[in-house]
């Protein structure tokens, strides 16, 4: 499959779309960092908690209406949370901190 050119909440249920879901929950973890500062709780945390509010909202943009599709996007949000919290912290060890 080639890169996606449309970024939609259904490709964000794809293998790639969630290393671009990562991503982004990622960049907007460390812009709120950068814009407010000290946030409450970790990055890792915030990570955490933004994917799973992004993958509910694609979750109801599909029409999610069976539990198996409720599995896959809760799969899709546990790679993606995964991945943003695994980059969080690479960040954070690079930087020193």
């Amino acid at each position: 499959m080639p890169f996606p050119v449309d970024i939609t909440f259904a490709v964000l249920l794809t293998a790639a779309g969630t290393a671009i879901a990562a991503g982004i929950v990622t960049a907007v973890v460390e812009l709120l960092k950068r814009v407010f500062g000290a946030l409450p709780g970790t990055g890792a945390l915030w990570a955490f908690a933004l994917s799973a509010v992004l993958y509910v909202l694609a979750g109801i943009a599909v029409g999610v209406s069976t539990l198996d599709a409720g599995l896959a996007v809760f799969l899709a949000w546990l790679a993606c949370a995964t991945s943003a919290v695994g980059i969080h912290s690479t960040i954070r060890t690079a930087a020193g901190g």
